[in-house]
């Protein structure tokens, strides 16, 4: 198959081709340029889906957020371990993630049966009418509930349930075992934050992809501009002539 002069196959959206084409296009305003490298560096074999979510719930009563000890030693440790981001693997910028419950829930959640189900005491749950969340007066098996996968991580990752005292949820809500570190970009930022998109958008960040998937459009503008930028360096590095 024939390729482009920078090796990708002639059927392949190249950055770098697409850049160096741009450097000859008449000038036009930022939002324009957006719009064209938008069209133009569409990915081979993808779709753009757009959408917004709105959330409506409640928050059980709390104190002002304030650091509590657990949470600046997990902080200290994680840094002092020198910890990187779990997404990206960047070692800067990083931020604690309450990756399975907001610091702000934890007034909502009955600790003792978390304690009851981690060591062995609570082996049914009752099952719930996903409309009004009353119990339908059947019971379940705790090993079919996502907090017993929970539960599972938290002793896999070494959380000690026998010492852990329900009147101080704290101590797991913001135990290393709680947290994911990462970058603030994934931690809070737009079209990428664990606090700013669905879970299952989120979390595909977190897999390998395949050579030439794009995540998402502010991705392929950030790569355009980066060939642009590249080409333009690429440009200006030509032999320089000795003076007579």
């Amino acid at each position: 198959m024939d390729k482009c002069r920078h090796g990708l196959d002639i059927d392949q959206a190249c950055s770098r081709c697409v850049g160096d084409a741009m450097q000859t296009m008449p000038a036009v305003d930022h939002h324009r340029m957006v719009e064209l490298a938008k069209g133009l560096l569409a990915p081979a074999n993808e779709h753009e889906h757009a959408d917004a979510v709105h959330e409506d719930f409640y928050y059980p009563n709390h104190d002002g957020r304030t650091e509590s000890p657990t949470f600046v030693k997990t902080k200290h440790a994680g840094k002092a371990a020198g910890v990187r981001c779990a997404i990206t693997g960047q070692k800067v910028k990083l931020e604690a993630h309450h990756g399975f419950l907001e610091w702000a829930f934890q007034n909502a959640v009955d600790w003792h049966a978390v304690k009851g189900i981690a060591v062995g005491a609570i082996k049914e749950l009752p099952v719930r009418d996903p409309y009004t969340w009353l119990p339908t007066g059947e019971m379940a098996p705790v090993e079919g509930y996502m907090i017993y996968w929970i539960i599972l991580f938290f002793k896999w990752r070494g959380f000690d349930f026998e010492a852990f005292d329900p009147s101080k949820p704290e101590t797991f809500v913001d135990s290393p075992q709680a947290m994911i570190w990462l970058h603030e970009y994934l931690h809070r930022g737009k079209n990428h934050g664990a606090h700013d998109v669905t879970g299952p958008i989120f979390l595909l960040q977190a897999f390998p992809l395949v050579d030439g998937f794009v995540f998402s459009p502010d991705i392929l503008e950030a790569q355009h501009r980066a060939a642009c930028a590249a080409s333009q360096e690429t440009s200006h590095d030509g032999p320089v002539e000795k003076a007579a």
